[in-house]
């Protein structure tokens, strides 16, 4: 650090008094020095480290409170570097006489600007080196990216969990209403069951709003989407220097993130059996500890888990544990299929219907015999494929009113069935590629996520999405 050092780059005017306080206190290990005062930009002494009173016989808070011009007057500082700094406007290094007994003091006084590069406080270091200097810079350096890398982390997590009415009118999701509402404020752990797309994360989210916890976070996980190699230090964090390529600061998991706030698993089914071990001794215990560490974390969060599976299925068949299903399974949640529950449809739609025309400034409606086809359709993809297809709608269209006649062919039982892909001309190749654009097809409008698709053909996820975007979305 050079003796022009504007210390403006790293101080600013949104830092409270505590927290500049602290950064430089050896409590934090960031310094050598432990002999400092604070004081605002009038010389009014703000802050005097307990060491500092000590080491110059100054009983416990005897000078906090008084100006530093006044301190110079009478001679307990001589020459009163605090005074220095607000007169000079700069750093100043210089021996002083302190208490009218210590003599020959090296002191350093930092001017700390805002961002207007106005004098907000001056501190004083006593016996501080200048590497004892550089070192406080780079570790204050460190410590505001790590805040900033977790400030961003749990900000982008917390946005996951916009709230979000849910709209139906049909006599299940009544009842299933009502047990929400029962269960929200209870620390039972909740499973949510039913198939892909009818909004299981949207229930979790509600039940989170519902709760005492509301005003905590929401963490969502995919568990499907997590590679198997990082699933465990995604959901348990890791300490610095865990394993290669690991951040030199280390990391909070997600599990940790939902402290005093809702932890949603989605797609529990798909966790590997050793973080099942894992998980289970989570809900026992409430206690972490990171990847490398070795201090267990106390937490205090709701778990809410959701899955497409028939869990009891797959406790016979050896793929999940029956502990932790026992221990999941207290309040069991079931969404019926949008097929049961036709009465749902309409209002759903309407509400996407606003929310895409808003988002793409048009101006449309449905036509009757659209609302129709709407109530009738089976709805393989549940809520996620009613959604899919308004917003589609909604982009498509340049008439004022939604019919079916600006359906896709998916829809309109149109498209050409296998049979008729395997009968109809062409060369060997272009009729497999009709032939897998419809099995493509069918899958996706079935599952709805590539995740599913990769499961049912067998084929890996990255080449089920890749598929999808070439015969699907387009």
């Amino acid at each position: 650090m050079s003796e022009s050092t504007n210390f403006s780059d790293f101080f600013d005017d949104t830092m409270d008094l505590q927290g500049l306080f602290d950064i430089f206190s050896p409590e934090n290990n960031l310094v050598l020095a432990d002999d400092m005062m604070l004081s605002d930009d009038k010389g009014i002494i703000l802050r005097v480290s307990e060491n500092y009173e000590r080491n110059f016989g100054f009983a416990h808070n005897s000078i906090v409170g008084k100006s530093a011009f006044d301190l110079e007057a009478d001679g307990t500082f001589t020459p009163c570097i605090t005074a220095e700094v607000i007169r000079q406007g700069k750093k100043i290094t210089a021996t002083q006489t302190i208490n009218h007994a210590y003599k020959n003091v090296m002191t350093v006084g930092l001017p700390l600007f805002n961002a207007r590069g106005r004098l907000k406080y001056v501190i004083c270091f006593n016996t501080v080196s200048m590497e004892q200097i550089n070192a406080i810079h780079r570790n204050y350096l460190h410590l505001q990216d790590s805040l900033q890398h977790y400030s961003q982390e749990i900000a982008e997590l917390r946005t996951r969990a916009t709230s979000t009415s849910l709209i139906f009118k049909s006599a299940p999701m009544q009842r299933l209403l009502t047990l929400m509402q029962n269960t929200a404020n209870t620390k039972a752990n909740i499973l949510i069951t039913g198939e892909t797309g009818v909004g299981k994360s949207a229930v979790a989210k509600a039940i989170h709003a519902m709760s005492n916890r509301s005003g905590g976070p929401f963490i969502e996980v995919n568990c499907a989407v997590l590679h198997e190699n990082l699933i465990e230090s995604e959901l348990f964090g890791y300490e610095k220097g865990a394993f290669t390529g690991a951040s030199a600061s280390g990391k909070i998991g997600k599990i940790e993130l939902a402290n005093h706030g809702t932890l949603f698993l989605d797609e529990i089914g798909e966790l590997p059996h050793h973080i099942q071990s894992k998980l289970l001794q989570l809900i026992q215990e409430k206690t972490i500890e990171r990847l490398s560490g070795t201090r267990k974390i106390e937490l205090d969060f709701r778990l809410i888990v959701a899955t497409n599976r028939n869990l009891e299925e797959d406790v016979q068949r050896g793929l999940f544990r029956s502990d932790l299903f026992y221990r999941l399974n207290v309040i069991r949640i079931h969404i019926p299929p949008l097929r049961q529950r036709p009465e749902d449809v309409y209002p759903m739609a309407y509400r996407f219907l606003t929310r895409f025309c808003g988002e793409y400034g048009k101006n449309l409606t449905f036509s009757p015999r659209f609302l129709t086809f709407l109530e009738q359709y089976d709805w393989p993809g549940n809520v996620r494929q009613l959604e899919n297809l308004v917003e589609r709608m909604v982009i498509t269209v340049s008439d004022p009113v939604i019919d079916v006649t600006h359906l896709p062919l998916e829809y309109t039982g149109t498209s050409v069935p296998p049979a008729e892909v395997l009968s109809r001309s062409g060369t060997l190749a272009e009729r497999i590629d009709a032939f897998e654009s419809q099995i493509i097809r069918d899958a996706y409008l079935r599952c709805g996520t590539t995740v599913a698709v990769a499961r049912e053909l067998g084929i890996s996820q990255a080449t089920a999405a890749r598929k999808i975007a070439k015969y699907v979305v387009r």
